[in-house]
């Protein structure tokens, strides 16, 4: 039997809500939303003022405006950081972030949509969740009691 007349279901691998955490010192996209993006290593953000939403589209590192996503070839990942200061300073502008200790972080949690035929998530910047969550990573030194 051939498959003449056939159409093959495109699978889409993403599973889970496409979700954008800002703080002020970064926008970190969800593995739901890398895996939907088909790992980009570069990507392109918009942002449109008027409707205060965020378009991230994969592109490559040629395009003018790309921003360094994933590590190439990884496809472990759980969440790819942007910390690229015009990228944060312009979304982080739509927030208020509550005054927390050194040991927490203030964020914004923001849901996403599939846009369009391309690879393409778009985020509703005024639709977001606040919170304050415990800071990853090292933490900062004290100095040591004598």
């Amino acid at each position: 039997m051939t498959l003449q007349g056939f159409k093959e279901i495109n699978i889409d691998k993403a599973t889970g809500q496409l979700v954008m955490t800002v703080t002020k010192t970064i926008v970190r996209f969800n593995k739901a939303t890398i895996i939907y993006l088909n790992y980009p290593e570069f990507v392109k953000i918009f942002v449109n003022p008027d409707t205060k939403q965020l378009a991230v589209e994969p592109c490559t590192g040629h395009d003018r405006n790309a921003v360094k996503f994933c590590k190439p070839g990884k496809k472990n990942i759980l969440s790819a950081s942007v910390r690229d200061s015009s990228v944060v300073d312009t979304v982080a502008r739509y927030y208020t972030f509550e005054d927390v200790d050194d040991d927490h972080v203030a964020y914004h949690k923001v849901p996403g949509t599939k846009a369009g035929e391309g690879k393409v998530v778009v985020f509703d910047l005024s639709d977001s969740t606040s919170g304050v969550m415990k800071r990853r990573g090292r933490k900062k030194e004290t100095a040591a009691v004598k």
